[in-house]
């Protein structure tokens, strides 16, 4: 089974398109902190998306395998969302580490150009992969949509190319436009995963995503969650919203 279908597969089996994002600023154990919070949120999310940003110099691969097994065990699906952007050489040995602790599927900056070469070796590595595409945060504009490529904003060109190297997803922020949201799942095609943070904190509206982003669609929500004094409670909230306008 390809991360598509395992995707597909989730999605009805836990009628979620919600996925948690994982950023653990906690002074304790941040792998336990994710496990409290996948306990308290495992019936109404159909992924979990663990920043590498706050773990990398604090967890090893031990702890990962023990995060992602109980991630498995919720059914859910574990996305490490860590930017990979090297060349391929580099990015190889990456790519096996991150199998090794057992994610499934990765973020993936495509500032180093080599989509579809990261793409296939991902694939190898029996991992999906989101290209960030159109991010969320207001400093991306001047790279991501100002910079043009033949006449087009760059993030139209990245789609393009990340369609056409079957990339597993799209990272696309909920913050953005919604004709742009429509532009990237034009030239990607129906079947690329849109993974769209921006949800909750960031103001981001999830009824233009779902209207817009077709089924295919996973929509993270991290801080509204995960600081919240009940994240179960929470996370029913945003699992009732977008199923009421799905």
């Amino acid at each position: 089974m390809n991360f598509i279908e395992k995707y597909k597969t989730v999605r009805k089996e836990k009628n979620s398109i919600l996925c948690i994002g994982l950023d653990p600023m906690v002074k304790e154990d941040p792998v336990e902190f994710c496990m409290d919070i996948i306990e308290q949120t495992s019936d109404y999310a159909s992924a979990v998306k663990t920043n590498s940003q706050f773990i990398l110099f604090s967890v090893d691969a031990r702890k990962l395998r023990k995060l992602n097994r109980r991630i498995h065990d919720e059914g859910i699906i574990s996305i490490l969302d860590h930017k990979l952007s090297d060349i391929t050489s580099s990015n190889i040995p990456a790519l096996h580490s991150i199998r090794d602790a057992e994610f499934d599927a990765l973020t993936f900056s495509p500032f180093a150009g080599n989509i579809r070469e990261t793409v296939e070796n991902a694939h190898k590595d029996n991992l999906g992969l989101f290209v960030l595409t159109l991010m969320s945060n207001p400093e991306a504009v001047w790279i991501q949509k100002e910079t043009r490529f033949r006449e087009k904003p760059l993030y139209l060109e990245i789609a393009r190319r990340a369609g056409l190297s079957r990339a597993d997803g799209v990272v696309v922020g909920a913050t953005v436009d919604v004709n742009e949201i429509r532009g990237v799942r034009e030239v990607t095609g129906d079947s690329t995963i849109f993974l769209c943070p921006g949800v909750g904190e960031q103001g981001g509206d999830f009824r233009k995503v779902i209207r817009t982003a077709g089924k295919n669609l996973l929509l993270n929500v991290g801080r509204a969650i995960i600081n919240h004094r009940n994240p179960g409670k929470k996370a029913e909230e945003f699992w009732r919203l977008f199923n009421r306008f799905r």
